[in-house]
């Protein structure tokens, strides 16, 4: 199969792609840096969409059926929107080469935006066919199809042609196009009023409608680990918790590796709920989290690592401590055994709450800034260790900020913007977990909790290129 870019190659590909399917569907293009696998997803996600567009419009059936195709339409459209914006970063790294002069156009409409365009006319043309070939309606049916879909098959040579020449004139200089997000609203708690509004309101008619706490998780490239941290979660004492999961690995689907899928069905037959997503493209550590947020309704989110083993009481004591505390955050920072005959006490000083956790400013350069020392290595293992301090002991403390395990105040972190910085980053960036946690300790307090309780797998990070820091290149100022 020809790989070309153009509106020729793109029709074909589409006309021989017409069976609706999971995607991906056995692989024609298996690279996510392949702009043909992202064109592969599109069109599936506007197969699927088609399909469930006419279920929604049944009238034989119940209105609990039509409400399910509706959340298959609004997931089928978010991933459709996820691939156009991939189609466009895809072809953009292609063009790099090809700068703009200073006076070339600006298009209104992407390649990726036209590209899904050619998809639905596609579809459109296809199903337009089977109505000129039915044997069951009158003539007058049969021409007036016949006429649209010349119509339409008209509309995709013209947008072809359009197309072609927005790529030409890229080439040349002379034009040149972004990549937009389109920050849909409708599947978004802290955005769609009538989401949101259910939060407030809490549960209708008396009942539940969440669980207090979202563990949420992001992963990549780590199967093994991520069975540990689920198993660590399926033992605690607190389960008064649902999960969810987001995927970012380029290769292997973790939810297909036995040991993982073991533990999901192991969760789920406890009656933890569990959701598990493949959120594709990546964008940084920053937008992965912004997508675990948005999928949150609970008060508390505990934003988990996927190497994080987490003793049978943790998750109970951050809960007894933010709900006693009502402040932005608290955590336990994780333990690295691997040091623990390196004992460092001049990394050892800890600051305890003795009062009410309050808002403060810890600025990157700042004294408070050097708390930070206190995770690393085993230091605060050493420092519980030398107090003989006990769980039922457990004392708050001054953090810098707090790696691998944090409970939020949901409100109070999107109140703080949460994760929406993430588009003033580029997709290689660290420390976007420090500057919401720096920012939500400004306006709302925030804490560790010691004992701690968690501990760190050590393992390799995923995160190779650590240049751009978030809290030294963006503001520590809160929103609002």
């Amino acid at each position: 199969m020809t790989k070309i870019l153009d509106a020729r190659s793109i029709a074909h590909f589409h006309e021989q792609n017409m069976k609706p399917a999971d995607f991906p569907p056995g692989g024609h293009f298996g690279s996510l840096h392949d702009v043909w696998h992202w064109i592969e997803a599109n069109h599936h996600c506007n197969m699927s969409q088609w399909n469930e567009e006419d279920k929604a419009r049944r009238t034989d059936v119940g209105a609990a059926d039509i409400a399910a195709s509706k959340r298959l339409i609004d997931q089928s459209n978010q991933k459709r929107n996820d691939a156009i914006e991939a189609i466009d970063e895809a072809i953009l790294a292609g063009l790099k080469n090809h700068p703009s002069s200073t006076d070339a156009r600006l298009n209104s409409e992407t390649a990726g935006s036209m590209i899904d365009r050619l998809s639905i006319l596609c579809l459109k043309i296809y199903h337009m066919r089977k109505q000129t070939q039915r044997d069951d309606v009158d003539q007058a049916h049969i021409r007036t199809c016949e006429v649209r879909l010349d119509r339409l098959i008209e509309q995709r040579m013209d947008l072809g042609v359009c197309f072609d020449q927005l790529l030409a004139d890229t080439r040349k200089g002379c034009a040149y196009f972004k990549v937009y997000r389109q920050f849909k609203m409708y599947n978004d708690p802290a955005l769609n009023p009538y989401l949101y509004g259910e939060q407030g309101a809490g549960a209708k008619g008396g009942e539940i409608t969440s669980c207090a706490i979202d563990v949420l998780i992001p992963t990549r490239d780590r199967p093994y680990a991520l069975a540990v941290t689920l198993t660590a979660l399926h033992a605690q004492g607190f389960q008064d918790f649902r999960v969810i999961v987001s995927d970012q690995s380029e290769c292997q689907n973790p939810f297909e590796a036995p040991e993982v899928k073991a533990l999901l069905r192991i969760l789920r037959a406890s009656g933890t709920e569990v959701e598990t997503y493949r959120h594709l493209p990546r964008r940084g550590l920053a937008e992965q989290r912004d997508f675990l947020l948005s999928k949150t309704a609970a008060p508390y989110c505990l934003f988990l690592d996927d190497d994080v083993v987490l003793q049978k009481d943790v998750i109970a004591r951050l809960y007894h401590a933010i709900g006693e505390q009502r402040c932005g955050f608290v955590g336990s920072a994780l333990h690295g055994l691997s040091f623990i005959e390196d004992i460092r006490p001049h990394h050892q000083y800890i600051e305890f709450w003795d009062a009410d956790v309050i808002p403060e400013t810890v600025t990157p350069g700042s004294s408070a800034w050097n708390r930070h020392h206190l995770h690393s290595a085993a230091n605060l293992f050493h420092i519980q260790a030398r107090l003989g301090m006990r769980a039922e002991e457990t004392r708050l403390y001054r953090v810098a900020w707090i790696g691998g395990c944090v409970l939020f105040d949901t409100d109070k972190l999107r109140a703080a913007g949460g994760f929406n910085f993430w588009t003033e980053l580029p997709p290689e960036h660290c420390g976007e977990d420090v500057l919401a946690q720096l920012r939500v300790m400004q306006r709302f307090g925030g804490c560790g909790v010691i004992p701690s309780g968690a501990y760190h797998m050590e393992l390799p990070t995923t995160v190779l290129t650590r240049n751009v820091d978030a809290p030294w290149v963006l503001p520590i100022s809160a929103i609002g």
